[in-house]
């Protein structure tokens, strides 16, 4: 996997995730106080090393020891990404709502 195919999954894979807390979050809201960032960083988990793992199977590459390692800091990677983005925003949105009120 070369730099931009790695970009390129990682900014996928981050929408996704963030899409995908968003929704579970949206679902649970009134039966559950579940914490944004576990839920945003299980969900990258899944979505990031599945989807590499996807990726890996599409183009022929081996599962070897070095693949796995980097499926999981795929997950990873993308759970930091897709929770910087999603907290900065929200933040946001809550502080442009306060100051109007």
């Amino acid at each position: 996997m070369n730099t931009t195919m790695f970009l390129i999954l990682l900014s996928a894979f981050s929408v996704i995730s963030s899409l995908i807390t968003e929704g579970i979050k949206n679902l649970a809201n009134d039966r559950v106080n579940l914490s944004c960032n576990i839920v945003a960083l299980a969900t990258a988990l899944i979505v990031g090393g599945g989807g590499t793992a996807v990726y890996y199977q599409l183009n022929a590459i081996p599962f070897s020891t070095n693949n796995v390692i980097y499926m999981v800091l795929m997950g990873l990677a993308s759970g930091l990404v897709s929770m910087v983005g999603f907290d900065k925003v929200k933040q946001a949105i809550e502080q442009i709502a306060g100051k109007r009120k």
